[in-house]
């Protein structure tokens, strides 16, 4: 598959306007994606990197449109990046986390440990998102179920890799 060039990836923050903070949480989520993906692929996965490179580096370039995702998505199935497509289009309400990891789960897990332009780990990324979905009850009671979702999830990781999620993303150097 034909991946992302670097022009292309600029090109589209041009086109879409994506601010500068933007840019910051896509390389964030790109950083421990790949550092996630790299750490697995080490322990015996066959993650791609390419694709979760291009998938989290251009995740969130319209994030300033409404349906942002679906935005995304459809320029890069336009440009014929129909995976890359398919990760951006789910990651806002991705629920597909299991033992079968995949290039998705490496992004949107990334996603959901990043605040801005930080690796912060999953639970202080749930309570900004619980702030600023509007802190109620109901809210509590769907973020905190996803979040201990999530828990299982990076558990997994961890138990595969011998480390914490923290200590595999701050060891990351970036390869591309």
């Amino acid at each position: 598959m034909s991946r992302l060039t670097d022009r292309e990836i600029e090109e589209i923050y041009l086109e879409y306007k994506t601010p500068e903070h933007v840019k910051g949480h896509c390389r964030a989520v790109t950083h421990s994606a790949m550092a996630i993906a790299s750490k697995l692929n080490e322990n015996g996965f066959n993650l791609d990197l390419d694709l979760i490179y291009c998938a989290g580096i251009i995740h969130d370039a319209a994030r300033i449109y409404p349906e942002h995702q679906v935005v995304i998505a459809d320029k890069m199935d336009e440009m014929g990046h129909h995976d890359i497509a398919a990760i951006v289009r789910v990651h806002m309400r991705y629920n597909g986390f299991s033992r079968n990891i995949n290039e998705t789960d490496m992004v949107c897990l990334g996603d959901r440990v990043v605040k801005e332009d930080k690796y912060v780990g999953l639970d202080e990324r749930i309570e900004y998102i619980i702030d600023k979905a509007g802190r109620t009850k109901e809210v509590e009671e769907k973020l905190y179920k996803k979040r201990d979702e999530n828990r299982k999830f990076i558990k997994y990781i961890e138990d595969v890799c011998h480390m914490s999620l923290e200590d595999i993303v701050g060891e990351y150097e970036d390869l591309r």
